[in-house]
């Protein structure tokens, strides 16, 4: 796949490459998408970012994505790819860019890659269906249905100590242990910048020199925004948070769960057109519901079951329920090819972990 538009591309184009973690939640939108439109697996490479060990912020990958998130899909433009022409790049940093851009490089008349298999357009045709799209697109990339925060959360002290003592407790202290040490190396890369600037008699104010307005300057800053974050949350899973903290954190996280959660259960359930998010086919929208309710269900402990998706109902509590559109929206959904290949089969389907 290339970043243009025009004819079928050779054999000869770079592969894209996909930045992924195979339990990242949005990183599966992706994926998806490359299975659902048809992408030859010759055509791009997965390289795993381990966000369990905080790779996502190491100074390497923040120039790559300086969001620290995942995924991040690069791919070569067309105009410069070729035997005797050095490939220049494109970065698509966020899951709704991505899955765009994958849609509308395969169509069933233009295709820029090698695959014969069908392409079939998940973008809406139409204004009325791309502002369904978008409306249920939205709903669940919510901050108050984050899915990791949900996994993080903890409604009473017998669950923070639960998630303490389990692999949500591992991810955090591992982050915490990533992020001194990026600082650590973004720190040194900044000094030796400064060194090389200030030998040259170039570091002066408004340069890109050493004056903050630097990438190594920004990296700095930023690893030490996520430490703050990620220490408050430490603090909390170590009952060093104090208790006003602690119940404020309790209280988040149950009103997640009760509130927010069900809130936007009832939502989709109001939007969805069945069996699919807009009807009979697949669309973008659906690569984004699926990621997400995948991952609540295996946060509320569920399998890959038609039912497993009332996981996700007990976990709301008493008076809330998961409508017959969703239901069958999940039926569907773990049907498909696409699903099995990404989560893999019913064997193989793990609790959720970071």
């Amino acid at each position: 796949m290339s970043s243009s538009s025009g004819t079928e591309v050779s054999q000869d184009v770079p592969k894209a490459i996909l930045y992924s973690w195979k339990t990242s939640v949005w990183a599966s939108v992706p994926l998806l998408c490359l299975h659902e439109k048809g992408y030859s697996e010759d055509e791009y490479h997965v390289k795993q970012i381990d966000i369990t060990r905080g790779e996502n912020f190491s100074p390497a990958y923040l120039k790559i994505n300086s969001n620290g998130t995942v995924p991040t899909l690069v791919v070569p433009t067309i105009e410069t790819v070729g035997p005797d022409t050095g490939s220049r790049y494109r970065s698509l940093r966020d899951t709704m860019t991505i899955a765009q851009f994958l849609d509308q490089a395969r169509g069933s008349n233009t295709t820029h890659t090698v695959s014969k298999l069908p392409a079939p357009a998940l973008g809406p045709a139409t204004i009325e269906g791309k502002t369904a799209s978008d409306t249920l697109t939205s709903l669940v990339h919510l901050p108050a249905v984050d899915p990791n925060f949900l996994y993080l959360s903890a409604r009473n002290a017998k669950e923070l100590e639960e998630k303490a003592n389990s692999a949500a407790g591992v991810f955090i202290s591992a982050r915490s242990e990533a992020l001194e040490r990026y600082i650590a190396e973004a720190e040194q890369q900044l000094k030796q910048k400064n060194s090389n600037f200030a030998s040259q008699d170039q570091a002066q104010e408004g340069t890109n020199g050493g004056t903050g307005t630097s990438f190594e300057a920004r990296t700095v800053q930023f690893l030490k925004e996520k430490k703050q974050a990620n220490d408050i949350l430490k603090a909390i899973y170590t009952r060093q948070a104090g208790k006003e903290r602690e119940e404020g954190f309790f209280e988040a996280s149950q009103k997640a769960w009760t509130h927010s959660l069900p809130d936007c259960i009832n939502r989709l359930e109001q939007e969805l057109k069945g069996p699919y998010a807009l009807g009979d086919q697949i669309s973008l929208a659906d690569l984004h519901i699926i990621s997400w309710l995948a991952r609540l269900v295996q946060i509320a402990g569920g399998d890959v079951s038609p039912d497993a998706i009332l996981s996700v109902e007990k976990m709301m509590g008493e008076g809330h329920h998961i409508g017959e559109k969703l239901k069958q929206f999940w039926a569907a959904w773990i049907q498909r090819e696409s699903f099995r290949k990404v989560y893999h089969e019913e064997a193989d389907w793990k609790p959720y972990v970071l």
